[in-house]
């Protein structure tokens, strides 16, 4: 069975253990060093996720003492509650989803954060003008289930003064949206600007319009560690351990993006063009945070009163709590 089969098995089965198992939400037990760590992802695999494959490739999890595997998920959502529960110990996605999961209540944390603004964008064929957000009304916008951009749309079109009801907001799997975009019965189509822009305009070979919506002020936190947060107070050299694997392998990434692209293409069932790989690890690379002077993923409480600010004003936070619920640099060194 080829590893990365195993660890969606594993995954799986982790999943489907007894509620007898888990005390107040959390592992019954604190683990040791020797136990397995989970780190699951909040989608398939694609571009982003490299860094984590170089760490586990160069054996960075392994000479922490740690036997970590790398999973695929299905949506931010269901992930994070899976944390949430305790049922694993990490999820790895939009950090903006783990803030409102904390706003109501939800118990994770986020311990570390690789991209102080999501990658997202609009793009449109080159014939169907799109240079600023107003452009999108009397257009048709595709949208995917269990997206960022998804859950911001109206938040997005409100701060830019767009009439909300002037754009017809189409949602539907991420395949289907591509498909119809491509056959020119969508207008416009959200994407990610690290992983579907490079593949598109590849398969394509057209070179589209794209409007950077962090440009025009939607600068949500993106990818992110998160936790359990009382699994991470239990075991805080386990977490430690953790973000220190992973933080060399983004700087090994940052340093070497091709090399990294050729590490991760050898995890994947489905291979990808090498090129366009290369090119999506290139452009999340551009997007990390690492600030001088801090571990990479360290967080400042501009960053988050910022997010938390925007959230609350476009009405997608309902409850606002001080920043430090949603966030600890605790186990970052």
């Amino acid at each position: 069975m080829r590893p990365i089969r195993r660890l969606i098995c594993a995954a799986a089965l982790a999943a489907l253990l007894p509620a007898s198992l888990l005390i107040g939400g959390t592992p019954a037990a604190a683990q040791t060093a020797s136990d397995k760590i989970t780190i699951r992802f909040t989608w398939k695999l694609k571009g982003e996720y490299a860094p984590l494959f170089v760490a586990l490739d160069k054996g960075y999890y392994k000479a922490e003492g740690l036997n970590v595997e790398l999973a695929e998920g299905s949506g931010a959502l269901t992930v994070i509650k899976m944390v949430g529960i305790g049922q694993e110990q990490f999820a790895y996605g939009p950090a903006v989803n783990a803030v409102q999961a904390v706003s109501q209540d939800l118990p994770v944390k986020l311990v570390a954060l690789y991209q102080t603004s999501t990658p997202m964008g609009v793009i449109s064929f080159p014939e169907v003008a799109l240079k600023t957000p107003k452009d999108l009304e009397g257009k048709t916008l595709a949208i995917s289930v269990g997206e960022t951009f998804s859950d911001m749309v109206r938040p997005f079109l409100k701060i830019n003064g767009v009439d909300i009801d002037k754009v017809t907001r189409v949602q539907m799997d991420n395949s289907a949206r591509a498909a119809q975009f491509l056959a020119r019965r969508i207008d416009a189509m959200a994407v990610f600007l690290t992983n579907d822009l490079p593949k598109m305009e590849h398969v394509t070979g057209v070179k589209f319009n794209v409007l950077d919506v962090g440009a025009f002020g939607l600068k949500v936190p993106g990818a992110a560690l998160i936790a359990n947060a009382a699994w991470a107070e239990q075991n805080p050299e386990l977490v430690r351990k953790v973000l220190r694997a992973t933080a060399k392998g983004y700087a090994d990434a940052i340093a070497d993006p091709a090399g990294a692209a050729q590490i991760f293409q050898k995890y994947l069932t489905l291979k990808e063009d090498p090129g366009v790989l290369e090119r999506q690890v290139r452009a999340t690379m551009a997007s990390t945070n690492a600030p001088a002077g801090k571990p990479i993923g360290w967080q400042d409480e501009a960053t988050w009163t910022a997010c938390l600010d925007l959230l609350a004003e476009t009405g997608n936070l309902k409850v606002r709590k001080e920043p430090g619920a949603y966030y600890t640099n605790a186990y970052l060194q």
